[in-house]
């Protein structure tokens, strides 16, 4: 048997784990969980509604007017169209699709020039580290771009990288902020193809610095400028404690294939500094399951392919009729710890116009709901004011906040410690409990 045999045509490969990646989380609504999906889908609603892209914060009262570095502003209309035209399934099928695009770009990439064995190990493995990352959030509909930019990159060498690669990054600094990989891929891959340079080194050097210089510009090219490059940088780092080992099935292999190469060395850095990410930050061990295969598998030569049409064709077919049957069957979200529905039903709607202080992981369904809340997950908020958010646990300290802050009523899970202090606390009851929340009001409060 030659090894030409035991490969696969780079296309088709594609389409085989793009069509098994569609299927899949088609069938996960689990990719819909968490609390900031709400306030993506309530920041493009308002964007599509003013026809004007969001750029101070107008959805909690504690800080009204502060400027809000929107890097996703792009993602956040499309979660919200899709949102407004079918709902949480328009949603679902947006993410089946990204999926289907992410699995058939990364499964022609490694493909290419590659047995299929060793190909289909690199996606499984891949598959195996990201499916738990997988949300219906702007990192994820930007992970396409990361694949096609890394992965023809990779194989640019010392030719230097097309120019025709860049709209890619104009579109992903739009998507999400983490067009920072890009950006960072872009300059370990130029440092590592002049420095190893077999033929003029500044030839190559100008081909990479031409690219890299044209790719910077254009990241800046969004409503955010250099303040969204810095923002991204910022959050480079680990988020917390480590959440998941399952990013080294993908970096070791990874590390194992390019250790021995020494002009590999600059990749492995970047990827170990993306692991350190990964084990504590969920977008980042989707970015480590898609780069690390592509930067391990892109010393292959390349063989030529041709495109299949017809089964192209036919896989659209397809995921269109998924999709719109997929849209046709409604979906809906119920309570959850993120999603205080029949909590948040009980109150007012008087009431709810009115300051109100908020378990954190709530405040996302709140402005979703056109609540303004104390405070949520997004980033605007100072470190000062998230401390003195997590102190008021003491009584002294709640009291304090509810003063100072004219809050008349409280929405918290109930493992809070807050809710045993305002259950003691003068001039305040209890308007509802369940298993994810507890509402208290003030006596007066209407």
């Amino acid at each position: 048997m030659t090894p030409s045999s035991l490969r696969i045509d780079a296309g088709l490969w594609g389409l085989l784990a793009a069509a098994l990646a569609f299927a899949a989380v088609l069938m996960m609504p689990a990719v819909l969980t968490g609390g900031d999906l709400y306030w993506h889908i309530a920041a493009g609603r308002w964007m599509i509604d003013n026809q004007a892209i969001l750029r101070i914060n107008l959805f909690s009262y504690t800080a009204a007017g502060d400027p809000w570095a929107n890097q996703d502003w792009l993602s956040e209309l499309l979660l919200a169209g899709a949102y407004v035209g079918a709902g949480w399934s328009g949603i679902l099928a947006l993410t089946a699709t990204v999926a289907a695009l992410a699995a058939g770009f990364t499964g022609f990439f490694l493909a290419r020039g590659r047995r299929a064995a060793i190909a289909g190990l690199w996606l499984a493995l891949a598959l195996v580290t990201g499916a738990g990352a997988v949300r219906a959030l702007p990192f994820f509909l930007a992970l396409p771009c990361l694949i096609v930019w890394t992965g023809v990159l990779v194989r640019a060498g010392e030719k230097g990288p097309p120019l025709h690669l860049l709209p890619v990054m104009l579109i992903w600094a739009n998507l999400s902020s983490s067009f920072i990989l890009g950006l960072l891929i872009t300059g370990v891959l130029a440092l590592e193809a002049i420095a190893f340079a077999t033929k003029d080194r500044l030839t190559v050097a100008r081909g990479w610095a031409v690219f890299a210089g044209c790719a910077l510009l254009i990241s800046l090219v969004t409503p955010t400028g250099v303040f969204g490059v810095a923002h991204a940088l910022k959050a480079l780092r680990p988020s917390g404690p480590v959440e998941a080992v399952l990013p080294l099935l993908v970096a070791l292999p990874a590390a194992a294939m390019l250790l021995p190469q020494r002009r590999m060395i600059v990749r492995v850095i970047f990827l170990a500094g993306l692991l350190a990410l990964a084990l504590t930050n969920g977008p980042a061990r989707l970015a480590l399951a898609v780069t690390a295969p592509l930067l391990a598998a892109g010393s292959f030569e390349d063989e030529p392919f041709k495109l299949a049409w017809r089964p192209l064709v036919a896989l659209i077919l397809v995921i269109v009729a998924a999709a719109a049957f997929r849209i046709g069957v409604p979906l809906t979200r119920g309570d959850d710890a993120f999603s205080p529905q029949t909590a948040l039903a009980q109150v007012p709607a008087s009431l709810k116009r009115q300051p109100v202080l908020n378990e954190r992981s709530f405040g996302g369904y709140l402005i979703f709901r056109e609540v303004k809340p104390f405070i949520d997950s997004r980033s605007i908020y100072s470190a000062v004011f998230r401390r003195r958010y997590q102190q008021t646990a003491d009584a002294g300290l709640l009291a304090k906040t509810l003063t100072r802050y004219h809050i008349r009523w409280t929405i918290l899970m109930p493992a809070n410690p807050a809710v045993k202090t305002m259950d003691a606390m003068a001039g305040w009851h209890r308007l509802y409990t369940d298993q994810w929340a507890v509402v208290h009001v003030q006596n007066d409060a209407r």
